[in-house]
């Protein structure tokens, strides 16, 4: 019988000897594998997932009384949001905020539709807190789950800063890195003209001055007509000097007719963490002028007949 069994597999590996080759050869290589993957020592990457902590250290923490607070806050913002529950996700939102962001229902309603046109996700981390403000920074995304989308593709999402304040025991939220309005004075006259700044309003990347300007001649006066210079006005800070920059990167007009006042709001790039003081408006090119288009930069013909062209530093605290 054993005979019979030696000579069956013989005749089996005549007739089939190219297979049982590579038969052997995968065997051999699953081996061989198995092997090194046996005894390769792998370091599984550590991930940590730490909200609280900010980004920018400069020296100032966050209460840990109020981080569940804040969790609870956003998480409850974000679901009103994507419920479309508008009048409470709008209540949540510091008066002040309100007042200079969304001054309206309806505005916030636009936000929300154009943020949350479909359900989403978000995160949160802690960016930075300076001066009893934790600013936070929070992104909002789709559900990579529902939609499909694979790593290999561009993952989006609206990003945008989120503020806490301590107010009575309590916290007040602000969002658009909306921080609040900070009093500050300034006062500059000359024979020509009088400004004062009225306020100062303040979110994480920008500081906007409203300021009030009286034209005290029967000329034209001119602070600022360029599209292209970004020099006009500067903001002036105890370390350096802040180029003006305008909402929506365009230059605006600010000029006088004879006798006019009005009141304008200039906006500059400052961070609010930075620490540093702004400590004077600088009106680099004030032009005195007998005539002017009010149609961009000022001719050569019109600056050539220009009762006076200067520039002046108006100090502010």
């Amino acid at each position: 019988m054993f005979t019979k069994l030696r000579l069956s597999i013989g005749k089996f590996i005549r007739e089939n000897k190219w297979k049982v080759i590579v038969a052997l050869i995968v065997w051999a290589v699953l081996i061989a594998i198995s092997t090194v993957l046996t005894n390769m020592k792998v370091e599984m990457p550590i991930t940590t997932y730490t909200p609280f902590e900010p980004i920018i250290e400069n020296g100032e923490t966050m209460p840990s009384k109020w981080q569940k607070t804040i969790e609870n806050m956003i998480d409850e913002y974000i679901e009103y949001c994507n419920k479309k529950e508008y009048e409470k996700a709008y209540d949540m939102i510091s008066e002040s905020c309100k007042e200079e962001v969304y001054p309206t229902l309806d505005n916030f309603k636009s936000y929300v539709d154009y943020v949350f046109s479909k359900k989403r996700l978000y995160s949160i981390q802690n960016y930075s807190n300076h001066d009893g403000i934790y600013i936070f920074r929070i992104r909002i995304f789709e559900n990579i789950m529902e939609t499909g989308l694979t790593f290999s593709e561009d993952f989006k999402y609206f990003e945008e800063k989120f503020t806490f304040k301590e107010d009575g025991g309590k916290l007040l939220m602000g969002i658009k890195g909306f921080i609040g309005e900070e009093k500050v004075s300034g006062l500059y006259e000359d024979k020509y003209i009088k400004i004062t700044v009225e306020n100062n309003n303040v979110t994480y990347e920008q500081e906007s001055y409203t300021i009030r300007i009286q034209n005290k001649t029967e000329h034209i006066i001119v602070l600022a007509d360029s599209q292209t210079t970004d020099n006009e006005i500067q903001l002036e800070t105890e370390n350096d000097i802040i180029n003006r920059t305008f909402k929506d990167n365009k230059v605006e007009n600010i000029y006088l007719n004879a006798k006019e006042s009005n009141t304008f709001t200039i906006t500059f790039n400052k961070f609010y963490d930075e620490g540093v003081k702004a400590t004077g408006i600088i009106f680099n090119q004030i032009k005195i002028l007998r005539s002017y288009s009010g149609q961009g930069e000022a001719t050569d013909e019109e600056l050539e007949g220009a009762v006076d062209l200067y520039s002046i530093t108006m100090p502010i605290q």
